[in-house]
């Protein structure tokens, strides 16, 4: 066997090793496979997440002026569920009365925002020198949202409740107000806090 023929069977050899390589592991097409479709991928922002499109509002939201706000929220942190908070709202509200007609301050620390606390532990020290009791929740009758908003990095969202406290010798009384709680939606912190407290 002379040296050209010793090279084109090397060569055979060779290219018979990359083709075997080639077929295991590309696979071999037979024109009968489903079109692979590229799916879309989703875009990311600025927390590193993916936008999805913001869901529909409960239906019992649906028609609220206050939507609007809400979606905005939705958009910015898309974890929000407004059902949700409007429960832990009216589980505040309660929270809060009862602390505060109680004096209990650590309780209160972590509900408000820092002005917020400053007037209430103001209010608590003001009564508690009088020997003066807090008013109690007798009831909460409705909790209703009242606006949304984002400002910035910081979503607000406003309820108006209506309950009936009592207040010592001056018996049950209606209370009509709205509570606006806030959160900076950035932040790890995922609890809102009350932020103002206003006369409905």
């Amino acid at each position: 066997m002379d040296q050209s023929t010793i090279e084109i069977v090397v060569l055979a050899f060779i290219a018979g090793f990359v083709l075997f390589r080639l077929y295991t592991t590309l696979g071999r097409r037979t024109g009968a496979e489903r079109p692979v479709n590229p799916r879309p991928q989703p875009a990311h922002g600025a927390f590193g997440q993916a936008f999805a499109p913001a869901p529909p509002l409960p239906q019992a939201f649906a028609g609220n002026p206050a939507s609007e706000g809400v979606m905005a929220i939705v958009r910015a942190d898309p974890s929000f569920d407004i059902a949700h908070f409007m429960a832990g709202a009216k589980g505040a509200y309660e929270i809060i009365v009862n602390a505060f007609a109680k004096g209990d301050r650590d309780a209160l620390r972590t509900l408000l925002t820092p002005r917020v606390f400053d007037a209430y532990i103001t209010a608590i020290a003001a009564r508690e020198a009088k020997g003066e009791a807090g008013p109690e929740l007798v009831r909460l009758k409705s909790a209703d949202l009242a606006g949304a908003e984002l400002a910035g990095d910081t979503a607000r969202v406003t309820v108006k409740f209506e309950s009936e406290l009592a207040e010592g010798a001056h018996g049950v009384r209606d209370a009509h107000e709205r509570w606006t709680f806030e959160r900076v939606v950035r932040a790890a912190d995922p609890n809102w806090r009350l932020a103002r407290v206003a006369a409905a």
